[in-house]
């Protein structure tokens, strides 16, 4: 099922611990407050290890009994019902558990379009008594309250491999949570956000990839000095989401300890809880705790948790030394910045992982008029192939800095949720799920796709050992993974409230302009989530009630 990414990374989950939703797999989940429909993504994820692509032979299943059920599933995912890859992925993946449980018949109505109408489509189909599909991606509607919670199940014994379901899926990578800390869905693939640069313009220049923020800035001055723009980028969901998630993260640290669940909250856990240590250097530190959503409400209530910090001040102003300074013309408008990194008219873009295949794809096609015409590419004399490479995003440094820079690591491929019915209907959607979500269901799948030549990945497959194309594994090998930024506590710009969204972006773009400065951006942020802050915990789907005693259940 193809996923739109980052991510309006609008924040689905909005600081709860989802960001939010796709609708084409080459992209991830990313905020959805502000990216066109076509091109998001957001979301709480992260990696417990760094995952790699699996490629390992496939295993006989172990000889499990396993329960026979008899009935119909209706699968209704974001997708294109007109997609051909996810067509036959269906049709593979139905032949093959039709093998183990002859008498489910499944169903395969994806909804959405390219217009990204899925949430919209989603919250009909939610609002109705009895729903009629079982399966659904339910980031797209989080605070829907009948979604199966996935981490009871985590741990079970899987019928189909005769492994613990947490062996044959990686459930670190991506943690996608509602408001009551429920596991609502679950993701098949990761993505990783990174640096694309020109190789031969910086060999050129004599240039090396930066390897912290001032080398960054550094390298762009002497980029544009060559009469190139040095990064293109977009004001709409990279710099704005992506890029100050990444980088307020090296300066929030300390948050940890504050917005983790403490003994005798409705979600603390002894063994995870209780064993916590605020290691500032630690890339997956948000995994060693449960988030309590309220507690961090509660700590910006009362001013414990501030934006109008030093700390804040110091990334705005380092992000002034670049953007808009360093990108193209059109930074606060564009969408379109890839086409200027193939035209060899920008040096840098940010980007993702499922941006591999397709830099590498269009470097062999570069005259691919259908191409040209999807880019809006209409100066053809500027495309000649060009040796490329990616890097890492350069850190920041600084007495203020508190850890080491981080990603945003998220989720692509198919998005799967339960809802909740009876008891018999639930256990046969699990059974299938826990199938499609393991080796036996999850490799047929990825066969369709191929069959298709429509497996073209986001980035590496967190099912495991499941076998994909060599190119496919050569493309991702190389992928370092450092731990997950976008996470609840790093977009304070982003609050699902749209008009207020709108504006704190202004805010930002203002202070990257230079009109106000880092320090003002900082008070004037403060000062617009205490303004606001009843209608930003009502978005979140909590009241003060909840605000006010964080160790109950929200609602409770």
């Amino acid at each position: 099922m193809k996923k739109i990414s980052t991510m309006l990374v609008m924040i689905i989950f909005a600081l709860t611990a989802v960001l939010s939703a796709c609708s084409d797999s080459s992209k991830p989940i990313v905020p959805a407050n502000n990216e066109p429909a076509a091109n998001e993504p957001a979301a709480e994820g992260n990696k417990s290890d760094p995952p790699a692509v699996q490629s390992e032979e496939e295993k006989e299943p172990a000889d499990v009994e396993r329960k026979q059920y008899s009935g119909e599933i209706v699968i209704s995912l974001n997708g294109n019902p007109e997609d051909a890859g996810d067509a036959k992925a269906f049709e593979a993946l139905a032949a093959a558990y039709k093998k183990v449980q002859p008498n489910v018949k499944l169903v395969w109505e994806p909804k959405g379009s390219t217009s990204g109408d899925y949430p919209t489509v989603l919250g009909t189909m939610l609002a109705v008594g009895t729903p009629r599909p079982d399966l659904v991606a339910g980031n797209y509607v989080p605070t829907y309250d009948k979604y199966l919670n996935f981490d009871k199940y985590r741990y079970q014994v899987n019928p189909y491999t005769g492994n613990k379901w947490d062996d044959d899926l990686d459930f670190n990578f991506f943690v996608a949570k509602n408001a009551k800390g429920e596991r609502i869905m679950l993701p098949t693939q990761s993505v990783h956000i990174m640096w694309f640069y020109n190789k031969d313009v910086f060999d050129k220049l004599n240039l090396q990839p930066p390897n912290n923020w001032d080398e960054l800035v550094s390298v762009s001055e002497k980029i544009k000095a060559s009469g190139m723009i040095p990064i293109a980028s977009n004001f709409v969901w990279k710099v704005p989401q992506w890029v100050i998630e990444i980088y307020l993260d090296q300066f929030t640290r300390n948050w940890h300890d504050i917005v983790r669940a403490q003994e005798g909250d409705y979600n603390y856990d002894d063994d995870l809880d209780g064993s916590f240590k605020a290691d500032p250097n630690d890339p997956y530190i948000d995994l060693k705790y449960n988030f309590n959503q309220a507690r961090l409400y509660k700590a910006i209530k009362d001013g414990v948790i501030r934006f109008d910090t030093p700390e804040m001040t110091q990334m705005v102003a380092n992000m002034a030394k670049v953007f808009p300074k360093y990108a193209q013309k059109d930074f606060f408008i564009s969408t379109d910045d890839y086409p200027l990194f193939l035209q060899q008219k920008a040096a840098m873009i940010i980007d993702g992982t499922w941006s591999l295949p397709t830099v590498k794809k269009d470097m062999a096609n570069l005259n691919d008029p259908v191409r040209l015409k999807e880019l809006k590419i209409t100066d053809t004399g500027s495309l000649k192939p060009f040796n490329w490479g990616t890097f890492e995003n350069p850190p920041m440094t600084g007495g203020l800095v508190q850890g080491p820079v981080r990603s945003v690591e998220s989720a692509t491929g198919e998005y799967v949720s339960i809802i909740e019915k009876n008891q018999a209907q639930t256990d046969m959607v699990l059974d299938f799920v826990m199938f499609w979500l393991s080796q036996p269901g999850y490799q047929a799948w990825v066969d369709g796709m191929v069959a298709a030549n429509e497996f073209n990945p986001g980035g590496p497959v967190m099912v495991r050992n499941i076998t994909v194309p060599a190119q496919i594994q050569e493309m991702f090998k190389e992928i370092k993974m450092l731990g997950n930024a976008e996470i609840p506590i790093n977009n304070p710009l982003s609050t699902r409230v749209p008009d207020l969204d709108k504006a704190n972006f202004n805010l930002y773009k203002e202070a990257l302009e230079g009109k106000i400065t880092p320090e003002q951006f900082g008070k004037k942020l403060q000062e617009s989530w205490m303004k606001n802050f009843d209608a930003i915990i009502k978005n979140a789907g909590l009241t003060m009630e909840d605000i006010e005693h964080p160790e109950r259940a929200p609602g409770q």
